[in-house]
């Protein structure tokens, strides 16, 4: 019988209640039959100098660490990172140094691989445990890639980072470009994202209301760009004169309790036709409910990676009209939505208004079909299991 490897994700962030990091824990299961997987976080915890010196006068150099299992029961570690107020760059990063290889040393012995989600921090800490440990890493970039407010120490790091990972992993195209645009010219492995075909898919099993459903998800930011959608309403609205329902999830989504600042925001425009549902925090199982009773997803972000939401969306058989945010043209053409310009909310509006009218085709077991043939379980999985295999025979026998 085979001996299963043991894989180590370290991811960004992770919050099991919020539902922050879902996407880690189910692409950690999918593997779960030939490897070990285990996840963690290292967490920053700011404190003064004077708190520092106390603790480490009385010898307090205790690794702060929580421990709770995902709710597919994998086991997540939550690490406690102390970064010193007025302590150099140089002497916080020497201080987050050692508390990573000694939290790996003390907790992950048995590791074989790493796989960091994200260069800024999980690639950095991969790069610390290989420098002391030689555990082999790959690195999965999800979020925006710069180098703007970095220092040259930082800068010089990054290069280590990158330098040293066995694998350069994105989620789509365009992070390729955001890499090449720093500086960094590497070969790098498209994998794109995860779907759960189980949650998302055309299965429905609550009967669609006869209104005309738009919906949105996505935490209330600038770089989200809601306004443009309501931009977009405010023209549907003086066109139509049915009622519709519009749904707005997880305007609270990451952390902050963004309530009040959008109903400010939807008290400017003054709606007519358009009923606006708000929905500050969804668990999966209401979120692939909601979309399976809507018709069109809007989706207004001004930089992406590979967007899960507009992924799950496609699953469900809804069709998407997106900003250009890069990586969206591998995902959406004529058979499922349309891409508009950043700032074109016009055509957002004009697109919206056509699917209402059922002037535009939507084919919806087709659209599912299309998204899962590229991005469900199977076709991940197997894009994975061959980078690891890979690794495997490459550096461990």
């Amino acid at each position: 019988m085979e001996v299963k490897k043991n894989i180590l994700f370290i991811c960004w962030s992770i919050n099991i209640e919020k539902g922050i990091g879902t996407f880690f824990w189910e692409q950690a299961v999918l593997l779960k039959d030939k490897y070990n997987v285990r996840l963690c976080v290292f967490n920053r915890n700011v404190i003064g100098r004077k708190e520092y010196y106390k603790k480490h006068h009385f010898g307090n150099n205790k690794i702060t660490f929580s421990k709770e299992f995902t709710p597919n029961n994998i086991e997540l570690i939550t690490f406690q990172y102390r970064v010193v107020e007025k302590f150099s760059k140089s002497r916080n990063l020497e201080l987050y140094n050692n508390f990573v290889t000694n939290s790996f040393s003390e907790f992950y012995s048995d590791i074989d691989i790493i796989h960091a989600q994200c260069v800024f921090n999980a690639g950095i800490e991969a790069f610390f445990i290989y420098n002391k440990f030689k555990i082999p890493y790959v690195i999965t970039e999800h979020n925006q890639f710069s180098l703007r407010h970095k220092s040259l120490e930082e800068q010089n790091l990054i290069y280590k980072v990158l330098e040293n990972s066995k694998e350069i992993l994105v989620v789509s195209n365009d992070k390729s470009r955001q890499f090449i645009a720093n500086g960094f010219f590497y070969s790098f492995k498209n994998v794109g994202n995860l779907v759960n075909s189980t949650l998302f898919n055309t299965n429905v099993s609550i009967k669609k209301s006869r209104v005309f459903r738009l919906i949105t998800i996505g935490a209330y930011h600038p770089i989200k760009n809601q306004k443009f959608i309501l931009d977009a309403l405010k023209i549907v609205d003086k066109k139509i004169t049915c009622k519709i329902i519009f749904t707005w999830i997880g305007f609270s989504g990451w952390g902050t309790d963004k309530k009040k600042n959008v109903e400010e925001l939807i008290s400017n425009y003054n709606l007519k036709n358009i009923i606006i549902e708000l929905e500050p925090s969804l668990n999966r199982k209401q979120v692939s409910n909601k979309l399976k009773q809507a018709d069109l997803f809007l989706f207004s972000s001004l930089s992406e990676g590979m967007p899960v939401s507009v992924l799950e969306a496609l699953a469900c058989g809804v069709p998407v009209c997106s900003t250009n945010f890069g990586g969206v043209d591998e995902i959406i053409n004529s058979n499922n939505g349309l891409i508009v310009q950043i700032m074109d909310y016009e055509s957002m509006a004009n697109y919206t208004v056509k699917v209402i009218n059922k002037e535009i085709e939507i084919d919806k077991g087709k659209i599912s079909e299309e998204i899962l043939r590229k991005f469900g379980e199977s076709p991940f999985k197997e894009r994975i299991m061959n980078i690891y295999s890979n690794l495997i025979d490459t550096n461990l026998n």
